[in-house]
């Protein structure tokens, strides 16, 4: 019965880990830069430099930086989810991402891997960190070919 109690916790642990995710891409349709934060803990970081963003560390360095990527009213789309548990409340995943965007009057989409370290924080998964990697980010007219070359 032990065993039982353990994977449905796991399951469980999974899918508000893959939620956490969900409310993140949520956030950024909602440029919500609060609620953003809150998906942090409180020493949280956020690593940008694939995209010559830098990292941003503590709810009041998140909510700013993403408060800064709102003009590109980016759609974010997450697969692959895979979550490795480490015991005590810590785990660690990778997910795919696409990204529809805007830049000015082009039309953007983009690509990418999240490499995530969660933390549960009284009783809740949070990001401990999110850093992203980049695959591509061009204009839709041109497309991803000569990129990914």
């Amino acid at each position: 019965m032990d065993d039982l109690r353990q994977k449905v916790e796991e399951l469980w642990d999974r899918e508000q880990i893959k939620e956490l995710t969900y409310a993140y891409g949520r956030c950024i349709e909602r440029q919500d830069a609060e609620g953003m934060a809150q998906l942090f803990t409180a020493d949280g970081e956020i690593d940008f430099t694939s995209l010559g963003r830098g990292v941003h560390k503590g709810h009041e360095a998140i909510r700013a930086f993403y408060a800064s990527t709102w003009p590109l009213r980016v759609k974010p789309f997450f697969t692959n989810h895979m979550i490795t548990f480490h015991g005590a409340g810590r785990a660690s995943g990778t997910c795919c991402f696409e990204n529809r965007a805007v830049q000015g009057e082009e039309s953007m989409i983009g690509a990418g891997r999240l490499h995530d370290e969660y933390a549960k924080v009284d009783g809740v998964w949070k990001f401990r960190s999110r850093r992203v990697e980049l695959f591509y980010f061009v204009p839709l007219r041109e497309g991803w070919a000569k990129v990914l070359k």
